[in-house]
């Protein structure tokens, strides 16, 4: 069976999905995802590229897939006690293949994970709300467990978006410090977005927390928010956090 799926089609031609090195998948998102951004921790257990048949040296898009960011959190039962729930952390496909090569991607690589993990018994996902809903997952048959709110902050003098976990995570000492003195002198800008999360399940055995919803309708865009924090606080740890890195 071999660990590559070809697809045929009538528009791309013939498309090979097959395992990638996880340093050419990380290069291809840093340089290309909207995010430019991997988490070293979580990202890239497993990696594929899309190719065309007739070019297979040509990456032309990745799925990453990697834990969840807290993997120990039961949020589903299943019999095996070995069973993990995956995440697809981040994809990227070159816009020469067209959007109908996401759903290609993400259907052909999913199969190669079943063949390659008998302990993954789901893949979860989150649709960022700056772009849209999720449209993409609904066509890829996942099912839609709701949103929650993200807060995203915009630093006015780069334009970079950083998430609100980088600013109370105190284990990256040079990140808090950065991110929490911008805040002080407010260099950022605050917006609320809705972050969906979508759920294929790869057993009839897996059962998430959560009741499955309908999908959602189109939604897209940020609002801007207050972030109510302890100042004090915050200070606090950046003292102590200096002390630590200027140790």
């Amino acid at each position: 069976m071999g660990n590559f799926i070809l697809k045929r089609t009538s528009s791309l031609g013939n498309l090979i999905i097959k395992e990638v090195p996880k340093k050419l998948a990380k290069k291809m998102i840093i340089e290309n995802h909207y995010s430019h951004k991997w988490n070293d921790g979580g990202f890239g257990k497993y990696n594929f590229g899309i190719f065309k048949e007739d070019d297979i040296e040509t990456c032309l898009g990745v799925a990453v897939y990697g834990y969840m960011k807290n993997s120990k959190a039961r949020i589903f039962t299943h019999p095996n006690p070995d069973a993990w729930m995956c995440e697809l952390n981040r994809m990227w496909i070159d816009d020469i293949l067209g959007h109908n090569s996401e759903s290609i991607l993400i259907a052909a690589s999913i199969k190669l994970l079943r063949r390659l993990d008998i302990n993954c018994v789901a893949v979860q996902s989150f649709a960022d709300g700056r772009l849209g809903c999720g449209t993409i997952y609904k066509a890829a048959n996942f099912k839609y467990y709701g949103f929650h709110y993200t807060k995203f902050l915009r630093n006015k003098r780069t334009g970079e978006y950083v998430h609100e976990q980088l600013f109370t995570n105190t284990t990256s000492p040079t990140g808090y410090l950065r991110n929490n003195i911008s805040f002080l002198i407010g260099d950022l800008e605050i917006y609320r977005v809705r972050t969906y999360r979508y759920i294929f399940p790869l057993c009839k055995k897996f059962k998430f927390n959560r009741q499955e919803l309908s999908y959602p309708d189109y939604n897209k865009g940020i609002d801007l928010c207050e972030w109510k924090r302890d100042k004090g606080k915050i200070k606090e740890n950046i003292i102590h956090l200096l002390d630590k890195v200027a140790a």
